[in-house]
């Protein structure tokens, strides 16, 4: 039986955000509880399609370049991102405080109730800190950005406290209720007009479950150092670490995401050698740059003949899961990386004396052809979990090919 899972909603809080204005601005556009929320239907359609969304997918997949885990660089942040997450669950998370009050004493609760409740923070409060990092980080563009605390269960784990984050980005084509007349906005007219634009089209997102921050060890206790040494440090350094963020972003990576937030980047290994390829370029085109001074481990490579995995630069190491793309007259081939092409097992280069031709050879198990853009075709069941993908083939009675001798011989 394939594991329940659903999101109880605590509060949804939406902002607008223009940082791309002449005089930047963001305001509380609506705040919405979770008793208030049957009646936002299509709010809720969305809250709901964005969690379905976004909690399955592959976060921790070194191959995924959408969906990354990001490590936190403060410590302020991720306890606003706590806050946020059980701002609304009462009893299981004000257990602390209220044990800190008994212990206080009469006098004291005496003062708490006769003095300020009104400057207690709303959840909108703690959260307008972020909007506004949003709003001061470069490059940032004018959105909604969609706050949403909620409760994760599941059949199989404990549930858990979560704050989403979703950006929706603005369109020109849509009218924002309350914007022109500067009235109450008005989520349930906004989000019809926006569902169909973001069910299948989300952009960028932010996933925090809940965690405890370690509490540091005082390093300056002269005890503390005496005990301390190498290998206590290396076994204590994971419960030192920060928390992490799970991030969305659809279109590729965009630095105004993870650093509004205070996290730390966190690169793909396509990046990686693209960055270094870039910044090779850069060198290059400085005329104070002496050519010869440059560190390129990739200059070192001028044929694949002579290629020796195990006698290549350890500079290399770092790029060989790296995405190549290889390019030959209008033919693109995809997904090898520099591995594949150095050490020439999944694919080989074959250069012709008299034509001065280079012959490319794809080694592997029988070829399937399909068509551009619809690889499979999705039937439906009679029961819901039924659905089938199939595949679309080309040529499905495609079976014998050129013999390899053929290509020496031609």
């Amino acid at each position: 039986m394939a594991d329940q899972q659903k999101g109880n909603v605590q509060h949804v809080c939406i902002y607008q955000c223009r940082p791309q204005a002449d005089d930047p601005w963001y305001n509380l556009y609506e705040e919405i509880d979770a008793d208030e929320l049957d009646d936002y239907e299509n709010t809720k359609n969305i809250v709901r399609g964005f969690m379905g969304n976004l909690e399955p997918k592959q976060y921790g997949d070194p191959s995924i370049k959408s969906a990354r885990k990001h490590d936190f660089d403060t410590e302020a942040t991720q306890a606003t991102l706590n806050t946020l997450s059980t701002f609304h669950l009462g009893d299981d998370t004000s257990v602390d405080s209220a044990e800190k009050e008994d212990e206080s004493g009469e006098d004291s609760g005496e003062e708490e109730t006769e003095g300020d409740s009104e400057d207690e923070e709303s959840f909108s409060d703690v959260s307008a800190p972020l909007v506004n990092g949003y709003i001061e980080a470069p490059n940032s563009v004018d959105c909604f950005l969609l706050f949403v605390e909620y409760i994760w269960e599941s059949d199989r784990y404990e549930s858990e406290n979560r704050l989403m984050i979703v950006q929706l980005p603005l369109r020109e084509d849509v009218f924002i209720p309350g914007e022109e007349d500067e009235g109450e906005g008005d989520a349930e007219e906004l989000f019809s007009q926006l569902q169909d634009a973001f069910d299948d089209n989300l952009k960028k997102s932010v996933l925090y479950p809940y965690q405890e921050i370690p509490e540091l060890e005082d390093d300056s206790s002269e005890e503390a150092t005496d005990e301390t040494d190498e290998t206590s440090e290396d076994e204590n350094a994971d419960d030192d670490r920060l928390g992490v963020a799970y991030l969305y972003q659809g279109n590729g990576q965009a630095q105004y995401w993870y650093k509004y937030l205070d996290l730390q980047e966190e690169e793909h290994e396509d990046e990686i050698l693209a960055n270094q390829r870039i910044e090779i370029i850069r060198q290059l085109q400085d005329d104070d740059t002496d050519v010869e001074d440059i560190d390129d481990p990739f200059k070192e490579i001028d044929s694949l003949e002579d290629v020796d995995p195990d006698d290549l630069s350890d500079d290399i190491d770092q790029y060989w899961e790296s995405g190549v793309v290889v390019e030959i007259g209008n033919v693109k081939i995809q997904g090898l990386t520099v591995g594949d092409v150095l050490g020439q097992d999944a694919i080989e280069f074959y250069e012709s004396e008299e034509t001065d031709e280079v012959f490319t050879v794809i080694r592997g198990q029988e070829p399937s052809f399909r068509p551009v853009g619809q690889g499979t075709y999705h039937q439906t069941g009679d029961e819901e979990d039924n659905d089938e993908a199939i595949d679309i083939p080309i040529f499905p009675e495609l079976s014998e090919y050129k013999d390899l001798s053929q290509l020496i011989n031609d």
